[in-house]
């Protein structure tokens, strides 16, 4: 699990030497990244930067205490913080243990240029999502470069080898000393793209060419836009068929190209009201079950409240790769598929929607999720109102109490219960020193022995029966 690594004021950190930002670097991070990680964030990424050490020695560290003394916070909201910079690339975090103790690494990752942000599926969406339509078009506006017209000009531009001499053979054998130069810098240069790469096993795409092909729409555009329509997909939950009727309505019908920006756009105007609504009803709803919450998580140990806490932290496909992991699996196509379809019916909140796969997973001891039982689980939870994992837990003990069920024999039948007739029940009051139904009367020798007859007879007829 990420960021889980024990972290304390006393914590040393170890921010490695990084190359300064350019006018440009630090216009994109200004504009671009702080709406999305926020101003604090934005100011630990500046405090970082403060905390280099030029001699890059492990030994040489500072503490978190420091760092907190910078921004003036405590412990976990410089985590929170933290945690954005990793998720935008910004940051790189490494945990180590030597004799000196526990110690963080921090590398400082350079923001990505303009063109790359706008151009990468993941980043554009979200800044789309978080500063509004107009706002990201004028963003766009402001780094679009406005380029001079040179068809009329010529191209005067002298070349490398007309102004300077150059051994031939050198340039075709680079010397040892240059090539030990390359190595090293190779080894030392940090990966150029640390954004998320996201899955597609979970959406059909072949279903989505089928659909496109009707509607004679450019499937080798459709195949160079992977990423972006994942990306889509994943952020609103949309299945194939109303992604195929998005990218429709922005393609030419002459040409059958579309344009990736009015797709955005589109999905955004589409399905940010939706997105809004939804959020509205959860809140109501988590205000609405708060005291009930409150109640059922003092009834929790331990243990099942560091899972409730897990389960609203993470991210449905993330707590379902933890969880096969932990037991030694992976997570199958069908699985993802499952749970791509489960939420985006939005009949329960990803945190509930966790622990429908820990109840299957953990409890029931399965070994991959199961449509049936997942889909019944879901909606037996759904009739029950369980809109909270304390409420889901608390639904499982209730289910595992005992139920009082009717006696029965050994054989497993049922215990008949045996009528009597009221000359029995008479006779039987008579044994037991009670007085019969008629006092004052005495039974004669002859109803004594007619009444034994009765009885031989009935017993005769219970054995033939049996």
């Amino acid at each position: 699990m990420p960021n889980d690594e024990p972290l304390t004021p006393k914590t040393g950190l170890v921010v490695p030497q990084a190359p300064a930002l350019s006018a440009a670097q630090q216009a994109v991070l200004a504009e671009l990244y702080l709406p999305l990680m926020g101003p604090l964030a934005y100011s630990l990424y500046a405090a970082l930067r403060s905390l280099q050490s030029s001699e890059n020695e492990l030994s040489n560290r500072r503490s978190h205490a420091e760092l907190l003394g910078i921004l003036n916070v405590d412990l976990p909201t410089v985590l929170a913080a933290r945690r954005k910079l990793e998720a935008t690339g910004l940051l790189r975090s490494y945990y180590q243990q030597d004799e000196l103790g526990a110690m963080y690494i921090y590398q400082l990752q350079a923001p990505l240029l303009a063109l790359q942000f706008f151009a990468d599926d993941l980043l554009s969406v979200l800044l789309l999502d978080t500063v509004g339509e107009l706002r990201y078009q004028q963003l766009a506006g402001d780094f679009a470069a406005q380029p001079i017209d040179l068809t009329a000009a010529k191209d005067v531009t002298a070349n490398i080898l007309d102004v300077f001499h150059v051994d031939s053979q050198k340039v075709t054998t680079p010397p040892l000393s240059v090539q030990k130069v390359r190595a090293q810098l190779a080894a030392n240069e940090p990966a150029e793209d640390h954004s998320p790469v996201l899955s597609d096993d979970d959406f059909d795409w072949q279903l989505l060419g089928q659909i496109l092909k009707q509607n004679y729409v450019d499937l080798k555009q459709v195949a160079s836009s992977r990423q972006l329509i994942i990306t889509e997909s994943r952020v609103y939950g949309i299945s194939e068929i109303e992604m195929a009727k998005l990218i429709s309505e922005v393609a030419s019908l002459t040409t059958g190209q579309f344009d990736e920006n009015q797709l955005k756009l589109l999905i955004a105007r589409r399905y940010e009201r939706p997105a809004v609504s939804s959020q509205q009803v959860a809140t109501e709803a988590t205000v609405a079950t708060t005291t009930k919450d409150n109640k059922a998580s003092a009834q929790l140990s331990t243990a099942e409240q560091q899972l409730v806490t897990y389960a609203k932290q993470t991210a449905p496909y993330d707590f379902l790769s933890a969880l096969k992991q932990e037991k030694h699996g992976f997570v199958t196509s069908g699985e993802n598929r499952l749970v791509h379809d489960l939420i985006g019916r939005g009949v329960l909140p990803n945190a509930v929607i966790n622990m429908v796969t820990y109840y299957l997973l953990q409890n029931r001891e399965l070994a991959a999720l199961n449509r049936n039982l997942l889909e019944t689980v879901a909606n037996d939870w759904q009739q029950h109102g369980i809109t909270t994992p304390e409420a889901a837990l608390m639904h499982l003990k209730q289910r595992k109490q005992p139920k009082s069920t009717p006696t029965r024999r050994k054989n497993n039948r049922p215990t008949r219960k045996e009528i009597m007739p009221k000359w029995a029940q008479q006779q039987q009051q008579t044994e037991s020193g009670k007085q019969p139904a008629q006092t004052g009367k005495q039974i004669t020798a002859a109803q004594r022995k007619q009444l034994a007859d009765r009885l031989a007879k009935l017993e005769t007829n219970s054995e033939k029966e049996d």
